[in-house]
Protein backbone atom coordinates (compact mmCIF):
# COMPACT_ATOMS: atom_id res chain seq x y z
CA UNK A 1 0.00 0.00 0.00
CA UNK A 2 2.84 2.37 0.86
CA UNK A 3 4.50 1.48 -2.45
CA UNK A 4 1.27 2.30 -4.36
CA UNK A 5 0.96 5.67 -2.58
CA UNK A 6 4.59 6.50 -3.40
CA UNK A 7 4.12 5.41 -7.01
CA UNK A 8 0.96 7.53 -7.30
CA UNK A 9 2.82 10.53 -5.89
CA UNK A 10 5.60 10.09 -8.46
CA UNK A 11 3.08 9.86 -11.31
CA UNK A 12 1.32 13.05 -10.16
CA UNK A 13 4.69 14.87 -9.88
CA UNK A 14 5.64 13.68 -13.37
CA UNK A 15 2.31 14.88 -14.73
CA UNK A 16 2.77 18.22 -12.98
CA UNK A 17 6.15 18.64 -14.66
CA UNK A 18 4.59 17.73 -18.00
CA UNK A 19 1.73 20.15 -17.41
CA UNK A 20 4.26 22.93 -16.93
CA UNK A 21 5.38 22.33 -20.52
CA UNK A 22 1.87 22.33 -21.98
CA UNK A 23 -1.07 24.68 -21.94
CA UNK A 24 -2.83 24.76 -18.60
CA UNK A 25 -6.56 24.61 -19.13
CA UNK A 26 -8.44 25.73 -16.02
CA UNK A 27 -10.88 23.37 -14.34
CA UNK A 28 -14.54 24.26 -13.98
CA UNK A 29 -16.70 23.04 -11.11
CA UNK A 30 -20.49 23.14 -10.88
CA UNK A 31 -22.98 21.88 -8.32
CA UNK A 32 -26.21 20.31 -9.61
CA UNK A 33 -29.65 20.18 -8.02
CA UNK A 34 -28.91 16.73 -6.55
CA UNK A 35 -25.85 17.98 -4.68
CA UNK A 36 -23.28 16.43 -7.02
CA UNK A 37 -20.19 18.39 -8.04
CA UNK A 38 -19.18 18.16 -11.68
CA UNK A 39 -15.57 18.99 -12.62
CA UNK A 40 -14.60 19.57 -16.25
CA UNK A 41 -12.02 21.30 -18.43
CA UNK A 42 -12.56 24.36 -20.62
CA UNK A 43 -11.71 22.51 -23.84
CA UNK A 44 -12.15 19.23 -25.68
CA UNK A 45 -10.11 16.98 -27.90
CA UNK A 46 -11.61 17.20 -31.40
CA UNK A 47 -11.42 14.27 -33.80
CA UNK A 48 -12.82 14.27 -37.33
CA UNK A 49 -13.46 12.19 -40.41
CA UNK A 50 -14.62 13.17 -43.88
CA UNK A 51 -18.25 12.43 -44.82
CA UNK A 52 -18.01 12.72 -48.62
CA UNK A 53 -21.24 10.87 -49.37
CA UNK A 54 -23.10 13.91 -48.01
CA UNK A 55 -20.88 16.72 -49.30
CA UNK A 56 -17.27 17.28 -50.39
CA UNK A 57 -16.73 19.54 -47.37
CA UNK A 58 -18.82 17.53 -44.88
CA UNK A 59 -17.18 16.22 -41.74
CA UNK A 60 -18.28 14.22 -38.72
CA UNK A 61 -16.66 15.04 -35.39
CA UNK A 62 -16.06 13.33 -32.07
CA UNK A 63 -15.42 15.58 -29.08
CA UNK A 64 -13.80 13.98 -26.02
CA UNK A 65 -13.13 15.43 -22.58
CA UNK A 66 -12.73 14.20 -18.98
CA UNK A 67 -15.35 14.68 -16.27
CA UNK A 68 -15.36 13.98 -12.54
CA UNK A 69 -18.50 13.68 -10.46
CA UNK A 70 -18.35 13.90 -6.68
CA UNK A 71 -21.41 12.75 -4.76
CA UNK A 72 -20.86 13.04 -0.99
CA UNK A 73 -17.20 12.12 -1.40
CA UNK A 74 -17.77 9.28 -3.89
CA UNK A 75 -15.79 10.29 -6.97
CA UNK A 76 -16.33 8.85 -10.43
CA UNK A 77 -14.53 9.66 -13.65
CA UNK A 78 -15.90 9.66 -17.18
CA UNK A 79 -15.09 10.54 -20.73
CA UNK A 80 -17.64 12.98 -22.13
CA UNK A 81 -18.22 12.13 -25.78
CA UNK A 82 -20.12 14.42 -28.12
CA UNK A 83 -20.88 13.46 -31.73
CA UNK A 84 -21.06 16.49 -33.98
CA UNK A 85 -21.34 17.06 -37.70
CA UNK A 86 -21.61 19.64 -40.45
CA UNK A 87 -24.26 17.40 -42.05
CA UNK A 88 -27.92 17.92 -41.15
CA UNK A 89 -28.47 14.60 -39.38
CA UNK A 90 -32.17 15.40 -39.10
CA UNK A 91 -32.62 14.25 -42.69
CA UNK A 92 -33.94 10.66 -42.85
CA UNK A 93 -31.22 9.59 -45.32
CA UNK A 94 -28.51 11.06 -43.07
CA UNK A 95 -29.80 9.78 -39.70
CA UNK A 96 -26.85 8.44 -37.66
CA UNK A 97 -26.69 5.13 -35.84
CA UNK A 98 -26.10 5.19 -32.09
CA UNK A 99 -22.50 4.88 -30.90
CA UNK A 100 -22.19 2.00 -28.41
CA UNK A 101 -18.43 1.49 -27.88
CA UNK A 102 -15.37 3.73 -27.93
CA UNK A 103 -12.24 1.87 -29.04
CA UNK A 104 -8.99 3.49 -27.95
CA UNK A 105 -5.51 2.36 -28.91
CA UNK A 106 -3.06 3.79 -26.34
CA UNK A 107 0.52 3.36 -27.56
CA UNK A 108 -0.49 0.11 -29.27
CA UNK A 109 -2.66 -1.23 -26.44
CA UNK A 110 -6.39 -1.54 -27.28
CA UNK A 111 -8.98 -0.38 -24.74
CA UNK A 112 -12.73 -0.87 -25.32
CA UNK A 113 -15.03 1.49 -23.41
CA UNK A 114 -18.81 0.84 -23.49
CA UNK A 115 -20.84 4.02 -24.00
CA UNK A 116 -24.04 5.00 -22.25
CA UNK A 117 -26.28 8.05 -22.08
CA UNK A 118 -25.79 10.74 -19.44
CA UNK A 119 -28.26 10.62 -16.57
CA UNK A 120 -28.86 14.37 -16.48
CA UNK A 121 -29.43 17.19 -18.94
CA UNK A 122 -26.14 18.94 -18.17
CA UNK A 123 -24.31 16.09 -19.85
CA UNK A 124 -25.14 18.00 -23.00
CA UNK A 125 -23.96 21.37 -21.69
CA UNK A 126 -20.75 20.31 -19.94
CA UNK A 127 -18.75 21.21 -23.05
CA UNK A 128 -19.26 23.62 -25.94
CA UNK A 129 -18.29 22.47 -29.42
CA UNK A 130 -17.64 24.08 -32.79
CA UNK A 131 -20.02 21.81 -34.72
CA UNK A 132 -23.56 21.07 -33.52
CA UNK A 133 -23.70 17.97 -31.30
CA UNK A 134 -26.50 15.51 -32.07
CA UNK A 135 -25.56 12.76 -29.57
CA UNK A 136 -23.90 12.85 -26.14
CA UNK A 137 -22.52 9.73 -24.48
CA UNK A 138 -20.23 8.85 -21.60
CA UNK A 139 -17.71 6.14 -20.87
CA UNK A 140 -16.76 5.23 -17.31
CA UNK A 141 -13.00 5.34 -16.77
CA UNK A 142 -10.57 5.25 -13.87
CA UNK A 143 -8.19 8.07 -13.05
CA UNK A 144 -5.35 5.70 -14.04
CA UNK A 145 -6.85 5.41 -17.52
CA UNK A 146 -7.11 9.20 -17.80
CA UNK A 147 -3.43 9.42 -16.82
CA UNK A 148 -2.56 6.93 -19.57
CA UNK A 149 -4.44 9.03 -22.12
CA UNK A 150 -2.75 12.24 -20.95
CA UNK A 151 0.73 10.72 -21.26
CA UNK A 152 0.32 8.49 -24.33
CA UNK A 153 2.49 9.32 -27.34
CA UNK A 154 -0.02 7.86 -29.80
CA UNK A 155 -3.79 7.44 -29.47
CA UNK A 156 -6.12 5.88 -32.04
CA UNK A 157 -9.88 6.41 -31.89
CA UNK A 158 -12.66 4.29 -33.38
CA UNK A 159 -16.39 4.20 -32.70
CA UNK A 160 -18.53 1.09 -32.92
CA UNK A 161 -22.15 1.81 -33.82
CA UNK A 162 -25.26 -0.14 -32.86
CA UNK A 163 -25.36 -1.64 -36.36
CA UNK A 164 -21.85 -3.08 -35.88
CA UNK A 165 -20.08 -0.61 -38.17
CA UNK A 166 -16.68 0.71 -37.04
CA UNK A 167 -15.52 4.22 -37.94
CA UNK A 168 -12.05 5.67 -37.40
CA UNK A 169 -11.48 9.32 -36.44
CA UNK A 170 -8.26 11.34 -36.64
CA UNK A 171 -7.06 14.10 -34.33
CA UNK A 172 -8.31 17.47 -35.60
CA UNK A 173 -7.66 19.85 -32.72
CA UNK A 174 -6.40 19.78 -29.13
CA UNK A 175 -3.66 17.92 -27.27
CA UNK A 176 -4.13 14.91 -25.04
CA UNK A 177 -1.36 16.24 -22.80
CA UNK A 178 -3.68 19.12 -21.82
CA UNK A 179 -5.55 16.55 -19.74
CA UNK A 180 -2.66 16.50 -17.26
CA UNK A 181 -4.23 19.63 -15.75
CA UNK A 182 -7.44 17.69 -15.11
CA UNK A 183 -5.65 14.63 -13.68
CA UNK A 184 -3.53 16.75 -11.35
CA UNK A 185 -6.50 18.89 -10.35
CA UNK A 186 -8.70 15.99 -9.30
CA UNK A 187 -6.01 13.62 -7.99
CA UNK A 188 -5.68 13.45 -4.24
CA UNK A 189 -3.12 11.00 -2.81
CA UNK A 190 -5.00 11.00 0.50
CA UNK A 191 -8.10 9.51 -1.14
CA UNK A 192 -8.41 6.03 -2.68
CA UNK A 193 -8.41 5.81 -6.47
CA UNK A 194 -11.73 5.15 -8.09
CA UNK A 195 -12.48 2.02 -10.05
CA UNK A 196 -14.31 2.03 -13.35
CA UNK A 197 -18.08 1.93 -12.86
Amino acid sequence: MQHETLLHGLVVLSLAALAGCTSTEPLRSELDERGRTWVSLDSTITLARAAPRFSRAARDYVYLAPVETNNAGVRRHYLWLGLGTTVDRGWPWAAPTEAVTLLLTLDGTPVALPLSAWDRDTGITLYRTAAPVYQVQRASVSLDELERMATATEIGIQLVASDGSVVRYDLWDGAWSDWTTFVIGVASPAQPRDARR
